[in-house]
Formats: C-alpha cells, structure tokens, sequence
C-alpha cells in the first residue's frame, strides 16, 4: 500500500515485528528516531548522522549483544537476509538493471520475487538509479509490474536519477535525508561505477573499502538492506564475487547476486535471455539458479523491448563443482589427446553440460596455467589456416608424466 503524504512507511523489519507509522514532522525527534529504530536516544544524533562522530566505536560488553540479539529476518526468502549488503553483478548486457527492478518491485509490492522468493512484508524500497534515464527506467518498471499483476503506482518505491560521487557531502547528506524520510527496507544503487567517483581508483582496496563500508554501515543502521549493482572486470579472470571489477566487492560483500547469460542460447533481438543466477552469502550460503527472460522482441521506434516480460526459474540440477569438475576433466583429456586440434567453439562443442560453465571452466583451467592458446595451422575445407588453437601446458604434461610414473 502507497504511504500516505506526510508519515513514514512501516517495513517490518526488526525482528518480524511492524515498525508503528511515523509523521515527517516527528522524523528529527530522536525519542521517535530511537524507538523507530531499536537503539538508544543518545545513540540516534551520531548513528544516523555520519557528520557526527563523537560518540563513534561504542563499546558493547557480551550482556550487551546478547540482550540486542534477534533472530534472522528474510527480506526475501532465499535471496535477502535482513541485515546485508552485497553486489549485484554481471557481465555486459546480463540484465543486471532489469533484474533490480525486479527486485525492486517485488520487495515493494511484497509479492515473490521473480515468482520464487517469497516477500514477507512490502518492502518501503529506495532506487538509486545512475544510467539509462527515467523515462526507458519509467516504462521497465511499467512493463515489471504489469508482469507481477500489480498496480506501480500504488508502490512504496522511491527513485532519484541524480548522481554523485559516494564520499561527497552532496551523495551522503542526500542519502541520510532519504533514510530518514522515506525509512526504506530496502535501498539499490544501480550502477555503482556512476556514483563512484575520481577520489580513488577501483585498484585501491583500501580507499574503496572505505566508501563500500560506509554505504552498508549506514544504510543498515536505518534498518534497511543495500544492493549495489556492478559490473565484471575486463579481464575475463576469475568468477563469481572476483570477477567483480575493482579492488573491495568481493571483500565487502555479506550478500551476492552474480547474473551470467549464455550467449549460445539467448537472442537480443528477440528479447530472450538464459542467465544463471547464483546467490550467496556470508549468513547463511547460497544456491544456483537456472533463469530464462523473455523481454519481447526489441522496437526500433521505440527503442525498447515491447509486449509482455515473462520468465521461469529453477534450481540448477546438480552442483555447479560437480558439473564444473567433470566439465574440466574433459577438456583435459580433449587438449591432451589432440593438442592444439581445436579452437575455443570447436573445443567447447565437445563439452557436455551447460555452455556457460564449460566457457568459464575452460578460461580457468587456461588462467590457472594447465591449458595454453597458440596461433596453429589446421584443416579447414582442404586447406590450412592458422587460429587460436588449445593444446596442454608444460605444467600440465609434466603433472602427467609425474602421475604416470607414481
């Protein structure tokens, strides 16, 4: 339900329980803040105000901890604790912005997320959103909740389209105004490189951790979770949280949304997208998914995907190590029984399972030394041409040769 003009809306966050409405004339008074919150008066002025740092590192004996303790709250079932912060994270054109307005409008209209995790409560959510405009955002949201069978315009969901770098006055006094007038559940920033900033390069694992930590300290301390959303470095190294790019998201990290598209399978131009979805974290684990999109065929007069969104989503069969290790195991024994046969399509159309595993299976068995990619002649309709071939590394003969002799 759409908060009224003037009061505060309730998101049922501590500890299961409803937070009574407040009025915004009352939203400085610190006995109010206080009992909103679940924390001391005199804590209220330098918790929520990051200006103010006197009464900062308090210290908390056992007693304290355990008299503050309260079970885990799910914001979504399966897919957001309460409390936490974390990435949303994918490579280019994986529907990252689509799948936080999902989020978005889901947790706001307390219906399951993306038809599978559950919403306890309406979820009073902020976007903060960095890139692509109001208006093509605007008529997402339309189409997102037409798709959930809910009215957008009667949503506790809250945008703004300015930016600004993290550690300006500007970013952090306008994110504490809204915090206190709007008590979100929920607050997305999407995309983090548009609220970054020059004062630090994303290599800087200290600096940005002092802009991540800030952001999670301060929008937790209002109740609500953070998800930032962000994109994988261009490297094409790592997986998971460490294809993040820059230096920090995988060590700040409580929570992580990790979206993957399968180029073999999926088609722009018609709108439909296979992605994995694995979601993880520090609380309480993680699982995978098998998620497919169908946005409609993309409008040049409009310049958008049009007619209806529709999707399904089930648990990834198996274990995606267990997949990934028998994957590995034969593009191992592919390479060295045919070294620098194949090139990369001709080599992953042998693999079984999911392309999109096989592809990252095989750029890590390459990053960790064990496969190389050489320029090689090789047949191709009776003559010969020189490609990027896979063959195995002297590490990886020199392993064989020693296992062969044990």
């Amino acid at each position: 339900m759409k908060p009224c003009a003037g009061e505060l809306p309730s998101s049922g966050l501590k500890g299961g329980e409803e937070r009574p409405m407040i009025t915004t004339d009352l939203a400085e008074d610190p006995q109010v803040i206080a009992g909103y919150i679940g924390i001391s008066e005199d804590e209220v002025t330098d918790t929520l105000d990051p200006a103010k740092l006197e009464n900062r590192f308090k210290l908390w004996t056992p007693q304290d901890l355990i008299d503050s303790n309260t079970p885990p709250v799910w914001t979504a079932k399966g897919l957001i604790i309460q409390p936490t912060y974390g990435m949303l994270a994918g490579a280019e054109k994986s529907l990252k912005s689509y799948i936080a307005q999902f989020i978005a409008v889901g947790a706001a209209a307390g219906v399951p997320i993306l038809g599978q995790f559950q919403v306890p409560t309406p979820i009073p959510t902020l976007m903060m959103v960095g890139e692509g405009g109001r208006l093509p955002y605007t008529r997402r949201l339309e189409r997102i909740a037409r798709a959930y069978g809910v009215n957008l315009a009667d949503l506790p969901l809250f945008s703004t389209f300015d930016v600004a770098s993290t550690v300006s006055d500007q970013f952090r006094h306008s994110l504490v105004r809204n915090m206190k007038e709007l008590w979100p559940g929920l607050v997305i920033i999407e995309p983090f490189y548009a609220f970054h900033g020059s004062a630090s390069e994303g290599k800087m694992l200290h600096v940005e951790g002092e802009q991540l930590v800030w952001l999670g300290h301060t929008v937790n301390e209002y109740g609500a979770d953070l998800i930032i959303g962000n994109h994988y470095n261009q490297t094409g190294t790592g997986s998971g949280l460490r294809r993040i790019t820059g230096a920090g998201p995988a060590e700040w990290s409580d929570s992580w949304w990790i979206v993957e598209k399968d180029e073999s399978r999926s088609d722009v131009s018609t709108g439909h997208f296979e992605l994995s979805f694995d979601v993880g974290s520090r609380q309480w684990g993680g699982t995978s998914w098998d998620l497919v999109i169908d946005l409609g065929a993309f409008d040049d007069d409009t310049m958008d995907n049009e007619g209806d969104i529709s999707w399904s989503i089930s648990r990834t069969t198996g274990t995606v190590a267990a997949r990934r290790n028998d994957q590995h195991s034969e593009i191992i024994r592919r390479v060295l029984a045919e070294p620098f046969k194949y090139t990369k399509s001709g080599l992953l159309d042998l693999i079984p399972g999911n392309a999109m595993n096989a592809r990252k299976t095989l750029a890590k068995a390459v990053a960790d030394g064990l496969v190389i990619v050489t320029p090689t002649p090789g047949p191709e309709r009776g003559r010969m041409v020189i490609r990027d071939r896979y063959g195995p590394s002297q590490m990886l003969l020199s392993a064989r040769r020693l296992t062969s002799t044990d």
